[in-house]
């Protein structure tokens, strides 16, 4: 019902616009070569396509749409990424389905390498009301990636202007069955504050598992600001999850400044752990090459320097050392975190478009036999 809606929504904009005043389209396409050591060599290649298309109705009004392209083998359509499947047809073209063929189709892991991963539509109603709804690309998106996923999930939400800043309703349809009370729905409330330079934002989210009659609720706090020549983000949650039967928190502060010329970021994570349950700190926020992106540190710290410099106008380098505590009951996880990571990388800008990119990083914890060594090569086309 949820996605019918949705496209009832979406289908009147197109409809009632008369003409779209403006088309706004940009994207980026890359390709990378990866090596990884942990022991074992592997090498492997991606690639990622992405376009973005708004279609501007008036000032108030647009229709946003994000489409991906992945490296797998979503242009086969049958095949290694097939899946068997019964219809009924009309064998004698009566108007009746009376004959059962066997066939195959695209599986879901094929469709999902061609990938909408925005849809959506917003309007400003001009009262200080704003409306945006559709399908949203990060499922928990709330402050900064921190505690996110990257779950397409389908989202309405409604903005209303206050004297002293904003608040915002969000519902989200997680799950959508055709039973009653099976479904999986999603709520969250933030009021925005802006005051002395910073914004801050705390939230309510609450999530409701119908089928398995549990809940998992969140209470958010999202800032952001500058001090000086200091930039500051902070996001802090508190999560109560039933299915989980685990209480926990964790933090994420970056702050980024220029010192004669030279980049340097100070970031740090704090991941709490109930009973040997780590929070999750989510699959979005990557602030290392391997840790946080490749290698999930739920249930650990990780304090991280990092600098970087322009060496000409088109070249740079950049490099990043974190240390990393684990918070888990090393008996019972029988995987201690403790360890660190030393990333660096460097950036060649060909033209205006296209930037040539390679690095190296190593990560050494405790559990693993020996130290993970990550390399890679990339060129990078944006539009």
């Amino acid at each position: 019902m949820f996605k019918k809606v949705f496209a009832a929504m979406l289908a009147g904009l197109f409809i009632a616009a008369p003409a779209f005043a403006e088309v706004k389209m940009n994207g980026s396409f890359f390709i990378k070569g990866n090596y990884v050591d942990t022991g074992k060599d592997v090498s492997t290649y991606e690639s990622d396509f992405e376009v973005k298309t708004q279609f501007i109705v008036d000032e108030n009004t647009s229709a946003t749409i994000v489409v991906e392209a992945f490296d797998n083998n979503w242009d086969k359509g049958v095949g290694t990424d097939s899946v068997p499947v019964k219809v009924l047809v009309d064998s004698d073209d009566d108007g009746a389905f009376d004959t059962t063929k066997e066939g195959s189709a695209v599986s879901g892991e094929a469709q999902n390498h061609l990938q909408v991963t925005t849809a959506k539509m917003d309007h400003n109603f001009g009262n200080g009301f704003a409306f945006s709804g559709g399908i949203d690309g990060n499922g928990n998106s709330f402050g900064t990636a921190f505690n996110d996923d990257a779950d397409k999930e389908y989202f309405l939400q409604g903005t209303m202007d206050l004297p002293f800043g904003s608040v915002t309703a969000k519902t989200q349809k997680i799950d959508e069955t055709d039973a009653v009370d099976k479904d999986t729905d999603a709520y969250q409330l933030a009021l925005t504050l802006k005051a002395g330079g910073f914004e801050i934002t705390p939230a309510f989210y609450y999530l409701d598992k119908q089928l398995a009659d549990k809940t998992n609720t969140k209470m958010m706090v999202y800032t952001t600001g500058k001090i000086a020549n200091v930039d500051l983000t902070a996001e802090v949650v508190y999560e109560d999850d039933e299915a989980r039967d685990a209480k926990t928190y964790g933090l994420y502060v970056q702050a980024d400044t220029t010192v004669a010329a030279l980049g340097v970021t100070v970031a740090g994570i704090y991941s709490s752990e109930d009973d040997n349950k780590a929070f999750k700190t989510g699959d979005e926020l990557a602030i290392m090459d391997i840790a946080t992106d490749n290698v999930e540190i739920d249930g650990a710290n990780l304090f991280k320097v990092g600098v970087s410099k322009s060496l000409t106008e088109k070249i740079s380098v950049d490099g990043a050392v974190a240390a990393i505590l684990d918070n888990l009951d090393d008996n019972a996880a029988g995987n201690n975190q403790d360890g660190y990571e030393a990333d660096l990388n460097a950036y060649f800008k060909a033209s205006d478009a296209v930037t040539l990119s390679c690095g190296i990083a190593t990560l050494d914890l405790d559990y693993m036999k020996d130290a993970r060594i990550d390399g890679y090569a990339k060129i990078n086309v944006a539009f």
